[in-house]
């Protein structure tokens, strides 16, 4: 399956009424790799939820294809994201009582038998490119790099159509996060996978078909690497 991405009016509100992110129009085709930046508190990671349906008070129209997840409840939602999107968090949101294999196939529980055995399989593929051992250790020993790189293969291993990253080179040594880097964008180009990703990485910026510039809470400027 392949995604379309239609963004129309969207508003993001803290809590308390003010305005955390603005766009009035967003786009992004089946296949292509965007790379958001900006300074720190801009609105990249808001951004990134929002087109995730993880930012409870927005509004306006965040479409995936035929889907609006604005229009949809909480449940639909996760439902969505559990079909559909691979999320790479910064801070990983791992379960440290499992071990890396346990982590990365956790989308597995809520799946039928078939596409369980589908995520396993996805997921010992992943680590084993990522350089993850397949060790029954649980993750509370990881390190940040190793923890990192589990919680890539989780977002990788149901094979989506959508790849959703905040940072996703943060905690990797150089090597490894070129290596990953190439593993993403050709997931993208060759299965015509969607691949957003908010990072400071020149690296990984310089790889994406467009990057967009995020401040004060708006896009404010979109390049081309090339």
């Amino acid at each position: 399956m392949t995604l379309s991405l239609h963004v129309e009016d969207l508003s993001v509100k803290a809590p308390g009424g003010r305005v955390l992110l603005s766009c009035e129009r967003f786009a992004a085709a089946p296949g292509e790799t965007i790379g958001l930046r900006g300074p720190s508190g801009a609105g990249k990671s808001t951004f990134l939820y929002a087109l995730a349906g993880l930012q409870p008070a927005m509004t306006g129209k965040v479409v995936w294809g035929e889907t609006d997840l604005a229009l949809l409840k909480d449940g639909d939602r996760a439902r969505f994201r559990r079909e559909n999107v691979g999320m790479i968090f910064q801070d990983f949101l791992l379960f440290e009582e499992l071990s890396a294999l346990g982590n990365a196939t956790l989308a597995g529980a809520f799946s039928a038998p078939g596409k369980r055995r589908m995520i396993r399989r996805g997921a010992e593929v992943a680590l084993a490119r990522l350089g993850i051992p397949a060790a029954p250790r649980t993750v509370d020993s990881f390190s940040g790099g190793e923890r990192q790189r589990t919680a890539i293969a989780r977002a990788l291993a149901h094979d989506p159509a959508i790849v959703l990253a905040d940072e996703p080179t943060a905690s990797l040594d150089r090597a490894t996060a070129d290596k990953l880097i190439g593993d993403l964008v050709g997931l993208a180009r060759t299965h015509s996978r969607t691949l957003i990703a908010v990072s400071h990485d020149l690296n990984l910026l310089k790889c994406m078909d467009r990057v967009i510039e995020i401040s004060d809470g708006r896009l404010v400027m979109e390049t081309s690497p090339a």
